[in-house]
């Protein structure tokens, strides 16, 4: 993992998961902040990291879930090179679908930057359908779930 000097701000709330990312030049728009766009894919990465860490996976093909709806607020412009730590847990788990909730923080003021939610479908690619959540992951999501939106 690449490490980024500071030290991490702390969230509103605790979080079983963090990942830091920095504000790449390709990252940035015509006015000099991130892209809408990218905090998509920062929160696909922190997710796809958390998932992999708490499975233990290693491979693409072990992917058993969809993205089925994501929502994103928006707080403060990050600028290029700015770090943000991002967190992310468990905040319902149903019998086939999962949210996740994320926060980002600036490490330079600690100032919040982005809220979002995401819903994750478990999905049987061969089928193409959903299918309930696995036993020894839905107990993995119950041991890091956390209160719903503060």
């Amino acid at each position: 993992m690449t490490r980024f000097p500071g030290d991490p701000r702390e969230p509103s709330r605790p979080f079983p998961y963090r990942l830091a990312v920095q504000a790449t030049l390709r990252d940035t728009d015509g006015l000099g902040h991130v892209n809408n766009g990218v905090y998509l894919t920062w929160l696909e990465e922190v997710r796809t990291r958390y998932v992999c860490d708490r499975r233990g996976w290693t491979d693409l093909a072990q992917v058993d879930f969809i993205l089925a709806s994501a929502k994103i607020d928006f707080r403060s412009p990050v600028r290029l090179l700015e770090v943000v730590d991002l967190w992310c847990g468990p905040s319902r788990v149903g019998r086939s679908s999962w949210e996740l909730l994320y926060e980002g923080r600036s490490r330079a003021d600690g100032r919040l930057v982005v809220e979002a939610s995401t819903v994750q479908v478990q999905f049987d690619y061969a089928r193409q359908s959903s299918v309930p959540i696995p036993g020894a992951w839905r107990d993995l999501l119950e041991s890091d779930l956390m209160a719903g939106p503060a």
